[in-house]
């Protein structure tokens, strides 16, 4: 009997580790989400890496199939060519220089291709998503942070360092905040999470109204649902920030597509059309003419099926 080829992916944050088995075109046959140890030492955290690929080993065998690649995404800047961290990443303290690849590929001989987690989402996208089919493709993580990926003829920009599409850390504003980055005024200090959380607590304090103690982005879409001008005004000041860097992105990348993800892209359509509407005031219209912007399709699953379709193709270009 021939066994199926199948590849592993795994998705590593600072909270939760994303691990599937799927096949070459991203179809996830099992999948799982364990604590990713991020507060433990860097021994640890990789312990814990390879009991979740053995895991799936296991599974892979009950589905008759056999592995031949792993894809990885891991938050920070990564060494391609070498499946690498570059220094360091806030998240995960102990995770410096971690040597990914090397570690990975030594205990279980198998091929391993590891990237940035935003290269790999938009790759996802890409591929299976939102944007699936096309070549010039842009994308936009919101959460905690905000992060980007850049898919350029087919290709994911990675510049020239592994350092590329850093978009979260675009600045807006020259006279803006200084940012943990270490720059001034990026589109993370205003349009991220926190941010979001912070502009609405400013503005209801100007109302004299009470700030909420279970205070999230969603607390400020719900509360917009219903009609709450501070939020309303909060959620039209995002879309502005956003609609800003998209113009950016759209003069100097002209992409076909747009793909905004994360928890603060899951507010819906009206959120999205509003920051589509105010890059195209602000973009040079032959950058906007045909691009679509987009809510991500694959949420929580695209660092997994990203890492998969990322393993598949390189496995198969070996």
């Amino acid at each position: 009997m021939k066994l199926k080829d199948l590849y592993v992916g795994l998705d590593l944050g600072g909270t939760f580790t994303k691990y599937a088995v799927g096949t070459a075109d991203g179809f996830l046959l099992y999948h799982n989400k364990k604590r990713s140890m991020s507060d433990k030492g860097q021994s640890e955290i990789f312990n814990n890496i390879f009991a979740l690929i053995e895991e799936l080993q296991e599974k892979a065998k009950e589905l008759q199939g056999e592995i031949k690649a792993i894809g990885f995404g891991s938050p920070g800047a990564i060494n391609f060519d070498e499946g690498r961290l570059i220094g360091s990443t806030p998240n995960i303290k102990s995770w410096t220089d971690a040597d990914i690849r090397g570690n990975i590929e030594s205990k279980f001989n198998l091929p391993t291709w590891v990237d940035n987690d935003a290269n790999v989402m938009v790759f996802a996208e890409a591929r299976q998503g939102a944007a699936k089919g096309e070549k010039n493709v842009t994308a936009l993580t919101l959460g905690t942070g905000i992060g980007g990926g850049v898919l350029i003829n087919n290709q994911v920009y990675r510049g020239d360092h592994f350092a590329g599409s850093e978009l979260g850390h675009m600045s807006i504003n020259f006279n803006g905040p200084r940012c943990d980055c270490g720059g001034i005024g990026c589109i993370e200090q205003y349009a991220s999470a926190p941010a979001m959380e912070r502009n609405y607590e400013k503005k209801l304090s100007m109302a004299k109204k009470s700030i909420p103690n279970d205070l999230s982005t969603v607390t400020i879409f719900d509360r917009a649902a219903e009609g709450e001008k501070e939020a309303i005004d909060t959620i039209d000041d995002t879309a502005i920030y956003l609609g800003t860097a998209l113009a950016n992105i759209a003069n100097i990348f002209n992409p076909a597509v747009i793909v905004i993800g994360g928890g603060v892209s899951a507010a819906g359509e009206v959120f999205i059309d509003k920051i589509d509407a105010e890059m195209r005031r602000r973009a040079m219209p032959p950058s906007v003419r045909h691009l679509r912007v987009v809510a991500a399709k694959l949420g929580n699953s695209a660092g997994m099926i990203g890492a998969i379709s990322l393993a598949a193709e390189m496995y198969a270009k070996r």
